[in-house]
C-alpha cells in the first residue's frame, strides 16, 4: 500500500510539472514568460537525463567527456529554444530585446557544431583505449535526450494544446497496452528488450491511443481534421512503444532496473520521458510535413 501511495503522490506531481510548464503562458496570460517556464523546466529535465545516461554507462565501465556531454546537450537546446523565444517577442514589437536573443540564437547555432568537433579534438589528449566509444556516450544524450525536448518547445510554441495532447496519447497508450496486456497478453513482443511487452496489448494501446486522439485532439488543438488527429494517434503509439524498447534497452545494457531514483515508485526521468523522447520529433515532423 504503501508504494502505491508513492507511486500516486510522485505520479501527481509528475503530472502537475509537466501541465504547469505547459499552460503557464496561459494562466499568466503571458506567452514569453510561459515560454521561458517551459524552457526553463524541460532543460532541468535534459539535464537530470543526460546525468542519468552518464552515471547508467559508468555502470558498464565506459567513459565519457562528462563536461562535454553537459555542454553539448544545453547548447543544441538553447539553440533551438532562443528563435522560439525571439518568436515571442514579435507580437509586443520589443525590437531590442529580439535582436539580441536573435545574436544570442546564431552564436549558439553556430557552437553546436563546433562543440561536436571540439569532442573528437580533445580524445586526442585522453589515454582512453576507445575514443571512439567515449566521443558516441559524450554527444548521443544531445541526440536521444535534449534534441526532443528542444522539439517540445516547438511544438509548445505552435500551440500548448498540441503538446499537451502528445503527453496524454501517450499516457493512454502506456496505461491502455498495460490493461489490455494484462487481460489478453499472449504473444510476446520483444522479449529479449521488454519480456512483459505484448503484441495484444501494444494493439489495445495503440486503438485506444488513436481514438483517444480522434475524439480529444480537436478540443486541445482544433487546426487539425480527424484524419490528422488519427495519424497524430498512431505516430504517437507506435513511436512511443519503441522509445519505450529502445529505454528498456538502455537499461539491459547497463544492467539496472530504472534509469534513476528522483521519481519514487516510477524510477527517473528517462524512464517517464522514454515515450516522449521518441515522439516528439515523429509528431514534429507530420505537423511540418502537413503545413507545408
Amino acid at each position: 500500500m504503501n508504494k502505491f501511495v508513492t507511486r500516486t503522490l510522485s505520479g501527481a506531481v509528475y503530472v502537475l510539472i509537466v501541465v504547469g510548464a505547459i499552460y503557464a503562458g496561459r494562466w499568466m496570460d503571458n506567452a514569453l514568460a510561459g515560454n521561458i517556464l517551459f524552457a526553463s523546466v524541460f532543460l532541468i529535465i535534459g539535464i537530470i537525463g543526460i546525468y542519468e545516461y552518464i552515471n547508467n554507462i559508468s555502470k558498464r565501465g565506459i567513459r565519457c567527456n562528462r563536461p562535454m556531454a553537459y555542454i553539448a546537450g544545453v547548447i543544441v537546446y538553447l539553440a533551438t529554444v532562443f528563435p522560439l523565444l525571439q518568436n515571442s517577442l514579435w507580437p509586443v514589437e520589443q525590437l531590442k530585446t529580439m535582436g539580441v536573443l536573435l545574436n544570442v540564437g546564431i552564436i549558439i547555432g553556430c557552437l553546436a557544431p563546433i562543440l561536436y568537433l571540439t569532442t573528437f579534438i580533445a580524445q586526442l589528449w585522453s589515454n582512453d583505449e576507445e575514443p571512439f566509444t567515449s566521443i558516441g556516450h559524450t554527444l548521443l544524450p544531445s541526440i536521444w535526450i535534449m534534441t526532443p525536448l528542444a522539439l517540445a518547445n516547438t511544438l509548445q510554441s505552435i500551440d500548448s494544446g498540441l503538446i499537451m495532447m502528445v503527453f496524454i496519447l501517450i499516457w493512454v497508450n502506456d496505461s491502455f497496452a498495460y490493461m489490455t496486456g494484462m487481460l489478453l497478453g499472449r504473444n510476446k513482443m520483444w522479449e529479449r528488450h521488454s519480456p512483459n511487452k505484448t503484441w495484444e496489448g501494444t494493439t489495445g494501446g495503440a486503438l485506444f491511443c488513436i481514438a483517444a486522439a480522434i475524439f480529444a485532439g480537436p478540443y486541445f488543438y482544433p487546426h487539425l481534421t480527424s484524419i490528422g488527429w488519427a495519424a497524430i494517434g498512431l505516430i504517437c503509439s507506435a513511436a512511443g512503444t519503441l522509445g519505450d524498447l529502445v529505454e528498456s534497452m538502455f537499461k539491459r545494457y547497463c544492467g539496472v532496473k530504472d534509469s534513476g531514483k528522483i521519481m519514487p515508485g516510477h524510477g527517473g526521468v528517462l524512464d517517464r520521458f522514454d515515450s516522449i523522447l521518441m515522439a516528439v520529433p515523429f509528431v514534429f515532423f507530420f505537423i511540418t510535413i502537413i503545413t507545408l
